[in-house]
């Protein structure tokens, strides 16, 4: 199969979360899914997902409608109130018209019935976040990521962080040094495009980028210029 995977975009850097109290579903999380994602994560209750969610940058949800504490519909709603755009999978051992419903109704990629095979998870997972446009991220601090697919800088759980074009030029200018201190200059001709800008202007778009993410995300070096901060491996 890996070989069917040659020219599909990356995929071993996806995170996923399994939402199911079912056993057979751990059992085949645990034992038969392999080196395609990056980490995998199962919980049996829609408070745990809840609370990794808010915390974590993943790719894709799976849901199963067998749930601990909540009823599916409730399980589903809370996701998708929590994590906008990420993007879900169902499982279920009976094709029931209202769980059907509640999942188009949250967009759900797809419906999934029991038995099921990992084969039939696995292909599922790779179409939707092929299809989805799923990034190969670049993670910070906080549960700060930019994707570079989509060309847009996240917050934890999906949420867009609203830079400006200089603000975000600048944010992609440093990851492209990463490690190293890029000079005012440098930033001046590619991110103002040579154009008039004094350092109190660049002091003021890095308090800006600051604010909507965190401090330390760019480093001041003085004198000097500025390096981007530590990235998440």
């Amino acid at each position: 199969m890996i070989k069917t995977l040659k020219n599909i975009r990356k995929l071993y850097n996806a995170k996923l979360l399994f939402v199911s109290n079912d056993a057979d579903v751990k059992n085949t999380i645990e034992n038969e899914f392999d080196e395609y994602f990056k980490e995998l994560t199962l919980v049996e209750t829609s408070d745990e997902a809840i609370s990794l969610i808010s915390v974590n940058n993943y790719d894709m949800v799976i849901i199963d409608t067998a749930v601990s504490a909540k009823d599916f519909d409730e399980v589903c709603t809370t996701i998708s109130h929590t994590a906008p755009t990420l993007p879900k999978i169902i499982i279920s051992n009976k094709d029931n018209n209202d769980d059907i419903v509640t999942a188009i109704n949250n967009s759900a990629y797809t419906f999934l019935t029991k038995p099921l095979r990992a084969k039939d998870i696995k292909l599922s997972v790779i179409m939707c976040l092929n299809q989805t446009k799923r990034g190969d991220k670049i993670e910070f601090q906080n549960g700060i990521y930019f994707d570079e697919y989509r060309d847009q800088f996240f917050k934890a759980g999906g949420t867009l962080v609203d830079f400006t074009r200089l603000e975000k030029g600048f944010l992609k200018l440093l990851i492209t040094q990463k490690g190293d201190i890029t000079d005012y200059d440098t930033i001046k001709n590619i991110v103002w495009k040579g154009k008039n800008m004094s350092i109190y202007t660049m002091r003021n778009i890095v308090n800006k980028i600051r604010q909507k993410t965190y401090y330390e995300i760019i480093r001041n070096h003085s004198n000097k210029g500025y390096i981007i901060d530590n990235i998440q491996q």
